[in-house]
């Protein structure tokens, strides 16, 4: 990134910092009765856990310490939050802190995604987006930033120096896999559509199931092995359930960096118009050969 403008190195160095505190107190949260909800539901009508809102603090007080930043949003924000005191700031970040926070409890794989935009691009199409990442709270604490010009890049935080340390890239998504993710318990209200394409997953195909709850770890999944993740509507949400702003444009635009697609039922994700800061979108991301199954690529 040596390349970039001071601001936007500035941006990551704040989102990592924050990274780097959510890590550490995710490691002792047990420990420290962090564990479990708030009483509280967010704007979403879900239940906050109390590390949601440690995660959203976190990652609010370390991003306005950055005057490149002049907009904020959040799912843990019931409204975006523009910085007065940055109002000549290059970039608004969306964020979600803690994607799959209902895994906290069992101790599995969490993570944070976020989305770089111009301000004037937040209800834009994805394909605005500056850069796009998110981090991996598992067994290592892991980073993936998608920067066109870098393509998808990987590094590991090495707690000793206290640093993200450049691992593997620019990465590319195999052209097909042979597992895929969703949750099935849901196969009830899909469209006949989606359980077409995967009874063709499970049958002629051939993949294997491998679904954990958490997007980010499902997606890294497919991001370094291949193959499909599915989020799509059903009859309790007809709209699909996953956040496009701050779930489906940043992993899209992942994706598509590394040579992957991800399409919502009816077009690709990073070409949808967002009408509000929380709207939903069905999702569907992967390889090609897979995407391209389910959407063909002249959709």
């Amino acid at each position: 990134m040596a390349g970039e403008p001071v601001e936007f190195r500035a941006l990551i160095r704040q989102v990592t910092y924050a990274a780097k505190r959510v890590s550490a107190e995710l490691r002792v949260a047990g420990l420290q009765g962090m564990l479990g909800g708030t009483g509280r539901t967010n704007v979403q009508g879900e239940a906050v856990q109390q590390l949601d809102a440690y995660a959203n603090g976190t990652f609010v007080n370390n991003l306005l310490r950055s005057p490149a930043i002049s907009d904020l949003v959040s799912e843990e924000m019931a409204e975006g939050m523009h910085l007065a005191q940055h109002s000549r700031g290059k970039y608004a970040l969306l964020f979600d802190p803690i994607d799959g926070s209902s895994n906290l409890d069992a101790n599995l794989a969490v993570g944070s995604i976020f989305s770089v935009r111009a301000p004037r691009d937040v209800l834009a199409t994805g394909r605005t987006q500056i850069a796009a990442g998110y981090v991996m709270y598992g067994p290592a604490t892991i980073c993936v930033l998608a920067i066109p010009k870098y393509g998808v890049n990987l590094f590991t935080y090495e707690p000793t120096i206290g640093e993200f340390m450049f691992t593997r890239g620019p990465l590319t998504m195999p052209s097909e896999g042979r597992s895929y993710g969703v949750n099935d318990a849901n196969e009830s209200g899909w469209s006949p559509r989606v359980r077409e394409f995967v009874d063709w997953l499970r049958g002629p195909a051939a993949h294997s199931t491998r679904y954990s709850g958490a997007l980010v770890g499902d997606f890294h999944r497919i991001l370094v092995g291949g193959g499909v993740y599915l989020y799509p509507g059903d009859s309790r949400y007809p709209a699909g359930k996953l956040r496009l702003l701050y779930e489906g444009c940043p992993l899209a635009f992942i994706a598509e960096c590394a040579g992957g697609r991800a399409v919502s039922e009816e077009c690709d994700i990073l070409d949808i118009v967002p009408a509000q800061i929380h709207q939903r979108t069905p999702l569907i991301i992967g390889s090609r050969a897979e995407v391209d199954r389910f959407l063909p690529a002249d959709r």
